[in-house]
């Protein structure tokens, strides 16, 4: 039992940071019906970004805040391209340049951080050990960013006038341009709102799985799996689905020998 309980201690470290990137990606698809191949990408940009720092001896914390608005920025710059200009692009125009943004992003990190795996230290090196169950600060940190950056995207999507065109413009593109609102500013909002999920998944899990420049393909296909669970369009779903996720993968590796 200790062993089963680890190993689900585990996964829903590991899953709460593939339900990051699988709320980006349902975020995404349920404002702009566009699924987004650079997700995986901005995940593994949050944790290089912030392991380029802290090499510089930055303060961890800096880097990891400097690291998310670098992500951020990038992700508002992908979706200006995946909607085109005039934003006149097609869903299926959209999915293959994200597609090549995430090959550009992914030759770029090599051609940057080269080819080895990486990774800095932990938030601490100190572990807890409840009834034989090792317990990482890192792992309850990951759960917790999860949880709260769930709650708080809901509320926004529900409380507030950014959340009510986001989903104005789920609901009808023709009828929220009739209204005044921009299907390429919704875009790059939401773009760069899940490249920040992504990003400080990305950075969270760094710590405990060292990422490398093709990372970002095993994250996005977990991400995009979590996101499924709620059919690419639903938050909490997605949330669930990467727990589920993280927890099935840990109980495979753990019971698969």
């Amino acid at each position: 039992m200790t062993e089963f309980i680890q190993l689900v201690v585990i996964g829903l470290s590991t899953g709460s940071a593939f339900a990051l990137v699988g709320i980006s990606f349902a975020l995404i698809y349920r404002t702009t019906n566009i699924v987004n191949f650079a997700q995986g990408a901005f995940a593994v940009l949050g944790g290089q970004f912030t392991v380029w720092l802290v090499d510089k001896e930055w303060p961890t914390a800096a880097a990891a805040i400097v690291a998310v608005l670098l992500v951020t920025a990038v992700g508002a710059l992908v979706g200006l391209l995946a909607v085109g200009i005039r934003g006149l692009t097609t869903p299926l125009a959209s999915l293959v340049i994200t597609l090549g943004v995430a090959f550009v992003i992914q030759a770029l990190q090599l051609l940057a951080f080269g080819d080895r795996p990486h990774t800095y230290p932990a938030v601490s090196d100190r572990v807890w050990t409840v009834q034989g169950v090792v317990v990482q600060p890192q792992y309850v940190l990951i759960a917790a960013v999860t949880v709260v950056a769930t709650l708080l995207l809901t509320l926004v999507l529900r409380r507030t006038i950014i959340g009510y065109a986001l989903v104005a413009t789920s609901d009808s593109v023709r009828a929220a341009e009739l209204v005044g609102l921009s299907l390429r500013s919704v875009a790059v909002v939401t773009f760069a709102v899940s490249a920040l999920l992504s990003g400080i998944a990305g950075l969270l899990l760094t710590p405990i799985q060292p990422v490398n420049y093709d990372s970002d393909v095993g994250i996005a296909i977990n991400g995009f799996a979590a996101a499924a669970f709620g059919g690419l369009v639903s938050i909490r779903l997605a949330f669930v689905g990467g727990l589920v996720l993280g927890i099935a993968q840990q109980l495979v590796v753990g019971y698969g020998d």
